[in-house]
């Protein structure tokens, strides 16, 4: 045979089988289409589990693929987004030249590739990602999680979710349907997904009273009432449902308050919470939860007050953190969390916030389960879209308690984060108040900031820190309405100053003072000016009725150039019915 003949027969044959491979479809309909193999590796040269986003040269997104099923063993697919758990596949692209991402979550680097699909080619392109970020003792955990399977809204069918999970590298997801007792453990196994992470059964309580996440949960254990109306009442009955000893799990369930300002699911609203004082009357009311959603859903509804930013705020009118600012200082130990309240497999992506907590064992599905719940209950927890945030005061972690000396504190932070990801600055948290700015350098080593400085202390309270970048996270977490930003939020260490033993809360410590030194009018204007603005907002709320100094902080807090002491002067004034005389009025 003509060697030259034989070499076109033989070509001709590869071209052949390459067509009759099972090539996955997910573009379907009548375009024009390549084929694209992909594998995403990690610096040792294996497949992990990834996600790859994909869009036009300009930046700009649009529907690549309409066929969402085509492997649900392996790809959960949408318009512009394939999650998957093996790290590598074989499927259709539209003809043309497209931007591809590969992410692994924001411990990871991510990797960008321009590809040219055509019609008669096979197009094979390697991704390589580095974890870069080191969280040695820690796990990430999403406490806010949903199926449309479960919870009826949404996309995102069970294995759909469990990819979408490991995909963005969690070593922890809640499952959190909607009045619904989901296991994603059956799914886990029949994936063979448990070496990337861990379920945990729960359910996001949606009553009128608000929603709310209780877990552990036995799978099998019945709803909490969808009727439910008084918080003391219902949380006492979450309470009860501590799982049995047989098991494995025997943990009082943690209780989560879930955007507690979002519009007609508001329990901080509904139960009375006043976002000036932080403090409620309302029979409704209680403050028996472990933890509040200060971050949810990848925008991050809950950061910012709308009456404060022009940033959009979706329905949330207040500020979140504000509340749990307000909530600290009276002496209420909320843990600060952030979730992405997912129902989706892209609209919200899994992980977009997400917690970091310590644990002996940061292997997936090794991680104990009281560990996962303690650590909440204790405050030890992390939210983050992104920088990676340790830190200690006087050598104590989040939750502890510490004794001032002198007057002051050592705070030591260290700072990590993925080279794809901004970093500008740390702001520290006195009682609410910022008292500090520490910027980061322009940089993107990894570590970015090491850092030890003495923060003065004057009374008993608590410290934490706030981290925050001014570039948008986009494309690998689209904008929502907003840009996405690199935002990270500690829980607090509490600082015990005057050596008692105990971190008394704010508004307390202020109480105190006033019951001892509040007549003296000379005093009490120096305490005054020596406090920052929620330290005098904490004194104002402390004012219990229509008495000398309470008149008297009343028109000082009128005249403040900060807005939160001014309105905590009018709701005192209101609060206590503080009789107008034309110096109020005025």
């Amino acid at each position: 045979m003509n060697p030259v003949f034989f070499l076109l027969l033989l070509n001709l044959f590869n071209l052949n089988a390459t067509a009759m491979e099972d090539v996955l479809d997910p573009v379907g309909g009548d375009g024009e289409r390549g084929q694209f193999s992909f594998e995403i590796l990690n610096t040792e040269g294996k497949a992990v589990p990834s996600r790859l986003t994909f869009r036009k040269p300009d930046g700009s997104r649009m529907k690549f693929f309409r066929n969402t099923q085509v492997n649900p063993a392996d790809l959960a697919i949408r318009d512009d987004v394939i999650c998957t758990i093996s790290g590598k596949g074989l499927i259709t692209l539209p003809v043309g030249t497209w931007v591809i991402y590969a992410s692994r979550g924001p411990e990871w680097s991510i990797h960008k590739q321009e590809v040219v699909i055509s019609s008669d080619t096979r197009t094979e392109t390697t991704f390589e990602l580095e974890h870069q970020v080191d969280t040695q003792g820690w796990a990430a955990a999403d406490y806010h999680l949903h199926t449309l399977t479960y919870s009826g809204h949404g996309d995102s069918n069970m294995p759909e979710r469990i990819i979408s999970i490991a995909s963005e590298a969690l070593e922890v997801g809640i499952a959190t349907d909607h009045n619904h007792h989901t296991d994603y453990a059956p799914t886990i196994e029949e994936l063979s997904a448990g070496e990337h992470f861990q379920g945990i059964v729960g359910n996001e309580i949606s009553v009128p009273l608000g929603h709310f996440n209780a877990f552990p949960l036995e799978p099998w254990g019945e709803v909490i009432d969808p009727g439910s109306e008084n918080g003391p009442r219902m949380f006492r009955a979450v309470r009860a449902m501590r799982s049995q000893p047989d098991t494995g799990i025997g943990e009082v369930p943690v209780i989560q308050v879930n955007h507690p300002r979002w519009e007609a699911i508001d329990y901080f609203r509904i139960a009375g919470l006043d976002p000036i004082t932080g403090s409620s009357t309302d029979p409704d009311w209680s403050v028996d939860f472990d933890s509040v959603e200060i971050f949810n859903e990848n925008a991050g509804w809950g950061y910012y007050d709308a009456e404060i930013t022009d940033r959009p705020t979706g329905s949330s009118r207040h500020s979140v953190l504000e509340d749990w600012h307000l909530l600290l200082n009276h002496g209420a130990r909320i843990t600060a969390v952030g979730n992405s309240d997912s129902h989706a497999v892209n609209t919200n992506l899994a992980g977009w916030p997400r917690n970091y907590f310590p644990t002996s064992n940061d292997q997936p599905g090794k991680i104990p389960i009281k560990e996962i719940c303690d650590t909440v209950k204790n405050g030890q927890v992390v939210t983050t879209f992104g920088p990676f945030v340790t830190f200690t005061v006087n050598g104590a972690g989040m939750g502890e308690t510490v004794t001032a000396e002198r007057a002051a504190v050592q705070l030591t932070t260290t700072i990590q984060a993925a080279d794809w990801i901004d970093v500008d600055r740390v702001l520290v948290i006195v009682d609410g108040d910022v008292v500090e700015t520490i910027p980061v350098p322009d940089s993107r080593e990894i570590v970015r900031l090491v850092d030890t400085r003495k923060i003065p202390v004057r009374t008993d309270g608590w410290i934490s820190l706030r981290v925050e970048g001014d570039e948008s996270l986009a494309p690998i977490v689209p904008d929502k309405v907003r840009p996405v930003l690199p935002i990270a939020i500690t829980n607090p260490v509490y600082i015990d100053a005057d050596g008692d033993g105990i971190a008394t809360a704010p508004v307390e410590v202020a109480r105190r003072w006033l019951e001892s030194h509040g007549n003296d009018s000379m005093r009490l204007h120096a305490e005054w000016q020596a406090r920052q603005p929620r330290q005098r907002v904490a004194l104002l709320n402390a004012c219990l009725d229509d008495s000398i100094h309470s008149r008297t902080l009343s028109l000082w807090g009128l005249e403040d150039p900060s807005r939160v002491v001014r309105l905590a002067a009018c709701r005192l004034i209101e609060r206590a019915e503080i009789t107008a005389d034309e110096s109020l009025l005025n």
